[in-house]
Order: C-alpha cells, then sequence, then structure tokens
C-alpha cells in the first residue's frame, strides 16, 4: 500500500484579487496549512503542475516557483513533481532544476506501482523546449517522449499509474475540448494495448472530472488556486483498490484498477 498528498494548480504570484475566482497570492498559505493537516502517513507529495505564473506586474515567476518548492520539499518526504502550461514562462530545464525533477518526463517506482510522468507542455510536438509560455489549448505529447513512453510501459513489471498536466479525456472519450492533448490517441493506444496502466491522474482543468474509459480511469483534480478553500488530495493505492480522498472543493473516488 502506497499513500500520498496531490496538489495541482497552485498558480501562484503576487495577484490578488479579492472573491476572484483564482486567488493566486493565497496559494503557499493553503499549501503549508494542507501539508500540516493532510502530509501525515503520506510516502510522498506530487505536484501537478501550473505551480507559478508570469503575469505582468505581478511579480517574478522564477522567485514563486523557488518558494513553493521550498514548502513542497520542507514536509520531509520525496516530492514529484510535473511542468504545466504556465510554467513555461520558465525554460524547462530551470523548471526541473527549481522542482528537483529528474527530467521533464521520467519515472520512478513504488513496491507495487510504476508511475509514470509526462509533459504535454508544447505547443508544436517538435518543438519540446518552447521559447516562451505555451498557447495552452494547443498541446502535444513530443515523438520521443511517445517512444519513451511505449518503452517504459512495455518493460514494466507492475501496474502503472500515469501522471500529465494535461488531460487525455474530459467527460467522455470523444470530447474533443481544448483541454485535451491533441495527440491523446497515440498515448492511449500505448496505456491500453499495455493492459498494465490502471489510472490516469491530472490536473489542468480547475473543476475536476472523471472518466471510466476501457477499464482504465482518468481523474483530473481540482485546482487548489480556487478561491479560499484548501483543496487537495489523498490518494491510497492498495492493490486493486485506488481511494481519492478530496479535501475543499475536491470529490472523493472509490475506484477498482482493473
Amino acid at each position: 500500500m502506497i499513500k500520498f498528498l496531490t496538489v495541482t494548480d497552485i498558480h501562484y504570484c503576487d495577484r490578488d484579487v479579492e472573491g476572484a475566482e483564482r486567488r493566486n497570492c493565497r496559494s503557499p498559505f493553503k499549501l503549508k496549512n494542507i501539508m500540516k493537516e493532510h502530509l501525515d502517513g503520506c510516502d510522498f507529495i506530487v505536484d501537478l503542475g501550473d505551480t507559478a505564473d508570469q503575469l505582468e506586474g505581478y511579480g517574478d515567476q522564477e522567485t514563486f516557483m523557488k518558494e513553493i518548492s521550498e514548502i513542497l520539499h520542507s514536509g520531509g518526504v520525496p516530492v514529484r513533481c510535473l511542468i504545466g502550461n504556465h510554467d513555461t514562462s520558465l525554460h524547462k530545464d530551470k523548471i526541473t532544476e527549481i522542482l528537483g525533477m529528474p527530467h521533464r518526463y521520467y519515472t520512478f517506482d513504488t513496491d507495487e506501482y510504476t508511475f509514470i510522468v509526462l509533459d504535454g507542455n508544447m505547443n508544436d510536438p517538435n518543438i519540446p523546449y518552447p521559447e516562451k509560455e505555451i498557447f495552452w489549448p494547443v498541446t502535444w505529447l513530443d515523438p520521443e517522449q511517445l517512444e519513451w513512453l511505449e518503452k517504459t510501459v512495455d518493460e514494466a513489471t507492475k501496474p502503472v499509474i500515469v501522471l500529465c498536466h494535461e488531460l487525455f479525456l474530459l467527460e467522455k472519450y470523444d470530447n474533443d475540448d481544448d483541454l485535451i492533448l491533441r495527440n491523446r490517441d497515440e498515448a492511449v493506444r500505448i496505456f491500453e494495448k499495455s493492459d498494465k496502466v490502471k489510472l490516469v491522474i491530472s490536473g489542468h482543468w480547475h473543476f475536476g472530472d472523471y472518466v471510466c474509459h476501457n477499464n482504465i480511469h482518468y481523474v483530473a483534480l481540482q485546482a487548489l488556486c480556487l478561491h479560499e478553500e484548501e483543496t487537495c488530495s489523498v490518494i491510497t493505492l492498495d492493490g486493486n483498490k485506488a481511494r481519492i480522498e478530496g479535501f475543499g472543493y475536491q470529490k472523493s473516488f472509490e475506484l477498482e484498477l482493473r
């Protein structure tokens, strides 16, 4: 059994508009409270991306990301971070350095599961390192990463959990929403032919979503930045069971991993 704390869409910057949907400036305070309240017993923390924003007149993104990274790494457990579309005002090498990521995409193992972390943050799949913040409605996985994904899934000897900021499904499989990766079909083909991928966890869509397609669960978690709520999830994986315990705006789920 493993248990981990998950946050997403922190969107930290100095923007402070009381009553606004995004309470950007409140994010570090909420994150500290979340870790104090919910980290006990967790094996690691996952940050699903959109950690800090670069908005004109509202401070420096690199400084904000470093502040959030320090908070995340203060909990005494490993931290697994992802890149989000809003993070890409910084070069991806700088993001991975600040957040302590081994690469823009990577894998890690627990006793029972293999986790695959993906980077869907590019407007052109042939340019995985964009020169400026990407346009969020047009996102891709690059060919190199898809090749690596297929190889990693094929070689996995345990059930696979996929983490990606952007979505593969929204509401149903054939929804062609802007939030969905443009070449998601290629990734989903890899997921499904392996019979190893059991759960895909994303952020990006601030209001959350859940779809089960061909026995794979796709969960989009709700954003931490929304209003004053301390929104997060504690996820427990135990054999073929997944329990997503939601706090704040996040719904809870009990899932069977087939």
